[in-house]
């Protein structure tokens, strides 16, 4: 089965008649029924009532109808953009994000690039940062905002934001009344990790805010992102750590303290990461969005420049 197949059936579906919708096509009919034929065959269903008059889909050929003219359209708006996108016309950027981003500095980024660049594409992919390494390679993304952004082959990274990192615990616990909070106060309290990936950077980053205070985290749940990891802390389950951008903005029915003590041991970056070979206007420009943008409210959320 290819486009052409489709085109044909769709033009038959219109017409309800093969002499005419040959002549549109500009085929024997004889051609066109082979063709619609080989279509059913292919299919293992017949798609045209012959035996009515006038003549009428089947079941199947409507469904098929409806489907065939969604995927003309799509390919017909690719190839269009593909074209435009080729004369110069046009643009597309592949932004892959992790969802702590949209918390800070990725919205009004988008925002102001948008602004400029209102015929560039945006094709937005939400990913852990651990999954952005691949999607650069493969070409996926152009850029990739991540938390804790290591380094990756042929890439180059730029830090873009350093927050602290604060504890999100329901507002019952024990320990929520307290302005500030000791790691080693946290030693009985499950903690819910995340992001639940075998090179997750940030887990790891928690892990070692436990172990330069000389101890081992009670691991209580592994989440797979940052929403699941505040809904069980909510639920009463356990604790679990976030930047303070996450906390601002974050949900109401949870409890937000800072860690006792600062340095940049207690601090977590948002960075970019991008092909070093990628020389593209439009990915230096949304790079450069984050530059403009007005520092963050509050004295420990910093916009690194």
């Amino acid at each position: 089965m290819n486009l052409r197949h489709l085109q044909f059936f769709v033009v038959l579906a219109e017409e309800l008649n093969f002499s005419r919708a040959a002549e549109r096509l500009h085929i024997a009919q004889p051609a066109l029924s082979q063709q619609i034929r080989a279509l059913e065959d292919r299919l293992g269903t017949q798609l045209v009532d012959r035996g009515s008059r006038p003549l009428r889909l089947t079941e199947a050929g409507s469904y098929l109808c409806i489907e065939a003219r969604q995927i003309l359209a799509r390919f017909e708006k690719a190839t269009l953009g593909a074209r435009e996108i080729g004369l110069g016309k046009r643009g597309w950027l592949g932004i892959g994000f992790t969802r702590s981003a949209m918390y800070s500095i990725l919205p009004p980024a988008l925002k102001a690039f948008h602004r400029a660049f209102p015929d560039v594409e945006l094709k937005l992919f939400e990913m852990l940062t651990e999954e952005q390494a691949d999607a650069l390679g493969e070409k996926r993304i152009h850029v990739g905002i991540g938390r804790q952004v290591q380094p990756v082959a042929n890439c180059s990274t730029r830090p873009l934001l350093r927050e602290c990192v604060m504890i999100a615990l329901p507002p019952e616990h024990p320990l929520a009344p307290q302005k500030t909070i000791r790691i080693a106060e946290l030693a009985d309290s499950p903690l819910v990790l995340y992001p639940k990936h075998p090179n997750a950077y940030f887990s790891r980053f928690v892990e070692s805010l436990y172990r330069d205070a000389g101890l081992t985290p009670y691991v209580a749940f592994h989440a797979y992102e940052i929403q699941t990891a505040i809904g069980l802390v909510a639920a009463g389950l356990g604790i679990t750590f976030v930047g303070e951008s996450v906390a601002r903005l974050g949900r109401s029915d949870l409890a937000y303290r800072r860690l006792h003590g600062a340095g940049v041991a207690q601090t977590t970056t948002l960075g970019a990461s991008f092909r070093s070979d990628d020389n593209s206007p439009h990915l230096q420009a949304f790079l450069e969005a984050f530059a403009t943008l007005a520092p963050p409210r509050g004295d420990t959320i910093r916009k690194i420049q």
